[in-house]
This record gives structure tokens, C-alpha cells and sequence, in this order.
């Protein structure tokens, strides 16, 4: 999605004012970015703690587009076609995406409890960058705390929660942190990146829906450097990026390749 300001034409223009039309303001139907645009713009930005500078890029389209959604956990086909023209990608490669991670599962175990896998190599790792030493809390942790990736610890699904609750006892923060969460399963200590200022702030988004999780999800391929990747189906640049150089052996590429082809038609 383009960003946009006064004086500028083109489909977005028709697009933002049916967004500020569906968000209260009585705004005149134009092919041009008004002045009367602009005031609602800069209002609607005062309201939502953003600049004020009645320019709309990516973070105001972002909220003008989702204000106002049902607050239900499942996504809807406007919600990935909404993103999808915020990323200016396929809504297919999204979903692609969403099902290599989850299995086309969804973002929630059940209600109040987003999907997760914990990483006890990542939590290792977490605990040092605090300072904490984390051999020493390995004795009766040994299916939390370990330094190198072991699948062997892992109890999937709603059991997960067991071995996050178990880190947390040690460091919520570096154990929130050490979890991938949501249906795009993204690791916690990327929180900066999907636009959150803490890791308590991105777990909390975690447990509002799955739209918010898509939406974060955005914001991490768009921070992260992988959107041309996600844009040109280049998947196995994209896997190398979302899923780690590590990601033929799982064969991530080829299974985003094959769910791309199914959503695509």
C-alpha cells in the first residue's frame, strides 16, 4: 500500500475515504486527497497515538483499515486480503505461510491460550543475554534448559503451556521470549521487530486474536527484509529468512511452494 498525502490521487485515495467514512468521519467521495482528508487523517492520528502529521503510511492504513473488526479469534478472507494489500503481496502467499506453520490450525490451542512451542535452546540463550547463568538452574529444568536444539523435550499442542509456565518460574521475560506464538509462530524475542515496545506488550497482542496476530506478522516480514521475497514467491529465500538456514532440511521451501499452489488456485 502506497503511502499517501494532500494533493495525491489514485485508488488509494477512494479506499482511505470509505475508511474514514467507516470510522465516523463525514468525508466528501474524491479521486483527490483533500484538505477535508487530511483534518480526519490528522484527528483519526491524534486518536490512536500516532504522528499527527496527516500523512497515511503504513501504520495509519494499518489501524483506519482494522478499527472498528469484530474482536472474534478467527480470521476472516477480508482480513487476509486487507494485509495482503497493506504488504501488496497474495492474499494466497499469506495464507501459504500461516498453514506451513500451524497446519492451517489457527492461532489458538483454546480460548485464552494462543498457540505456542517453546525453544529451550533459545531460553538458554535468552537467560545469558540478562545476565543469568543458565547452568545453573539446569538440575530438574533439564526439559526447559538446554544449549543446543533437541526436538526430543517438546510436548506440542496445549501441553507447551507446562514448559512455558515451568521457564517462567526462572525469567518471564527471557521464557515469553523464548516461545514462537500465534498462527505465524514467530519467535518472542522478535517483539521489536512486529512493532511491539515490550515483550509483555507482544504476548499480550498474542492473546487478543488471531487478527492482531496477523497483523504483527506483517509488521515482522515488512521490518524484517523478507516482504520482496514473500512478494516474488521466492520461497526459498523466504524460509531461509522466516525459518533459519537451517530450513531444507524441514523442507520449508518446497512445503510453501505447495500451499501457495493450493490457496492460488
Amino acid at each position: 500500500m502506497k503511502t499517501i498525502k494532500l494533493g495525491d490521487q489514485g485508488e488509494e485515495i477512494t479506499l482511505l475515504q470509505q475508511a474514514l467514512v467507516s470510522n465516523g468521519y463525514s468525508v466528501t467521495e474524491s479521486k483527490v486527497f483533500t484538505e477535508e482528508m487530511r483534518t480526519a487523517v490528522v484527528d483519526f492520528q491524534k486518536n490512536n497515538g500516532l504522528e499527527a502529521n496527516g500523512i497515511v503510511g503504513y501504520r495509519t492504513w494499518e489501524i483506519i483499515l482494522f478499527t472498528n473488526k469484530p474482536a472474534g479469534t478467527k480470521l476472516t478472507e477480508e482480513d487476509f486480503h486487507l494485509l495482503a494489500m497493506l504488504l501488496d503481496c497474495e492474499p494466497a502467499a499469506l495464507k501459504a505461510v500461516q498453514n506451513v506453520e500451524t497446519g492451517g490450525r489457527g492461532g489458538f490451542f483454546a480460548p485464552n491460550k494462543p498457540t505456542i512451542l517453546f525453544e529451550g535452546h533459545i531460553f538458554w540463550s535468552q537467560l545469558k543475554k540478562k545476565g543469568i547463568n543458565p547452568e545453573n538452574y539446569v538440575k530438574g529444568n533439564e526439559n526447559i534448559l538446554y544449549p543446543k536444539w533437541m526436538k526430543g523435550y517438546y510436548k506440542g499442542g496445549i501441553a507447551e503451556y507446562e514448559r512455558l509456565e515451568q521457564a517462567r518460574r526462572i525469567d518471564i521475560d527471557a521464557a515469553n521470549a523464548s516461545a514462537s506464538w500465534g498462527m505465524f509462530q514467530i519467535m518472542g524475542f522478535n517483539y521489536a521487530v512486529c512493532g511491539e515496545k515490550t515483550i509483555t506488550e507482544f504476548v499480550a497482542a498474542m492473546y487478543e486474536s488471531e487478527r492482531k496476530q496477523l497483523m504483527l506478522t506483517a509488521r515482522f516480514i515488512k521490518q524484517s527484509g523478507m516482504l520482496p521475497a514473500l512478494q516474488t514467491k521466492n520461497w526459498a529465500e523466504f524460509a531461509k529468512r522466516y525459518n533459519g538456514p537451517a530450513y531444507a532440511q524441514n523442507a520449508y521451501d518446497k512445503k510453501l511452494a505447495d500451499a501457495y499452489c493450493k490457496y492460488a488456485g
